[in-house]
């Protein structure tokens, strides 16, 4: 059983007042704290330094709650359905609209003044009605999936800028630098979000010729996930690394934080994430650098990518303007650039500066986002199954790490989940 947990950081700090002050953004009569909720991976440090500025500034503080990825989606889902629901929280948009039941439970954002000044307003439009219910906290469009890897430690093994075109190049990487003495990919397979990256991506890549018909094909019943070759060997050639000792024998125990720390201090090369792993890494090790390159599932020079930003929702409720307020702050380049200062990347407003983005995200941006070579990940085709996708579809995933099912077994358990829940939804098919 998975303990809870809960981790409460109170963000609100004492403020002496001036009554004689009546000009300036800092001007309050009163300061508010609003309870925020998120998931412990998606908070950044430096958010905690904006918050505490905004405080500063304008009198409106956080109280931040985190819980980890698996336990974050079904605590608001109930705060949400119960009408207790936190002023603010962080979550996937528009991905999680949805499951969140965001057109009712809360508020659309189209008309917010930020809204003119989106880098990429349409990535956050929701399918069902057009509108905008999340804000981004920080960049427009998220997810450059792929193997980020120290560079002096690959070149210690003899490996200069690897670039394998073909899944038998990336093995054989993976081999030369087992045969050096290093482990070549740290997997943190307790965290089920990290280990389902693999899949997500190289499903979305294996998947690509396909997409027009076969997403529609599995999520109307007319194909079962089990049926499909490409998905069975994707998944099959991920538990294939961990028999072939290609993986930290620890892994099962290991959580997202670990992996910085495992490649950041050379216990081994490479991490198969998202950018922000590139990001994350260099707060804490800004003297190591991170190569990256594209895993060529079924020999394809394609990357995964995700159409959605870690956004800030607001639900119905009595502090919904104060929130209104806080996110109109947020998105000011005051706040954005302190951001960016110390996490480069790709902002969510066209007025902030991304500052100097690092080798290796520029490399998979460049040669593969800028390029054309990429497709939507394989996840962002099921929003509707998203309640049950962290237990059950991560779940599986898990367990072919574990090896404890083989990929056949593990999307015949997902097929039978999945149709249960489509079925109670009475989505026609199922």
């Amino acid at each position: 059983m998975k303990k809870t947990f809960l981790v409460l950081i109170s963000l609100s700090v004492f403020m002496l007042l001036s009554c004689g002050n009546s000009g300036g953004t800092g001007a309050q009569n009163e300061k508010i704290t609003l309870s925020v909720y998120c998931s412990k991976d998606g908070w950044r440090d430096i958010f905690l330094t904006v918050a505490q500025k905004i405080e500063e500034d304008h009198g409106i503080a956080i109280d931040l709650v985190t819980l980890p990825n698996e336990q974050i989606e079904p605590v608001i889902s109930v705060k949400l359905a119960t009408n207790d629901p936190p002023d603010l929280f962080l979550s996937n948009a528009p991905q999680t609209v949805d499951q969140y039941n965001a057109t009712q439970t809360c508020l659309p954002l189209d008309g917010e003044s930020w809204v003119s000044r989106l880098a990429a307003p349409d990535l956050l439009r929701y399918k069902g009605d057009g509108k905008i219910y999340a804000m981004p906290s920080r960049e427009s469009s998220s997810f450059f999936g792929g193997a980020y890897y120290n560079k002096a430690l690959m070149e210690q093994c003899g490996l200069y800028n690897p670039e394998p075109k073909t899944f038998r190049e990336f093995l054989d990487i993976l081999e030369k630098i087992k045969q050096a003495g290093h482990t070549p990919i740290y997997m943190t397979d307790k965290d089920g979000w990290c280990t389902q990256v693999w899949t997500t991506v190289g499903w979305g890549v294996a998947l690509d010729a396909k997409k027009d018909t076969v997403y529609e094909q599995l999520n109307s019943n007319r194909i079962k996930f089990a049926a499909i070759p490409e998905l069975v060997t994707v998944l099959q050639q991920l538990g294939d690394l961990y028999s072939a000792g290609y993986v930290n024998e620890d892994h099962m125990s290991q959580t997202y934080d670990t992996a910085k720390v495992a490649v950041g201090e050379g216990r081994a090369v490479m991490a198969i994430q998202g950018e922000w792993f590139a990001t994350d890494l260099n707060v804490v090790y800004p003297d190591v650098e991170l190569g990256s390159f594209g895993i060529p599932f079924l020999d394809k020079m394609m990357i995964g990518t995700g159409a959605y930003v870690t956004g800030w929702f607001v639900p119905k409720g009595k502090n919904s303007a104060k929130a209104l307020e806080f996110l109109n702050y947020w998105s000011q380049s005051e706040y954005q650039n302190i951001i960016f200062r110390e996490t480069p990347g790709f902002p969510g407003f066209v007025d902030a500066d991304g500052g100097n983005v690092l080798p290796g995200i520029k490399n998979i941006v460049e040669k593969y986002i800028d390029t054309g070579k990429y497709t939507p990940e394989f996840d962002a085709y099921f929003d509707s199954a998203r309640p049950i996708m962290n237990d059950y579809l991560f779940g599986n995933i898990q367990e072919v790490a574990a090896g404890s099912k083989t990929a056949q077994e593990a999307l015949a358990d997902w097929d039978s989940k999945f149709s249960q829940f489509m079925k109670d939804k009475e989505v026609p098919g199922f």
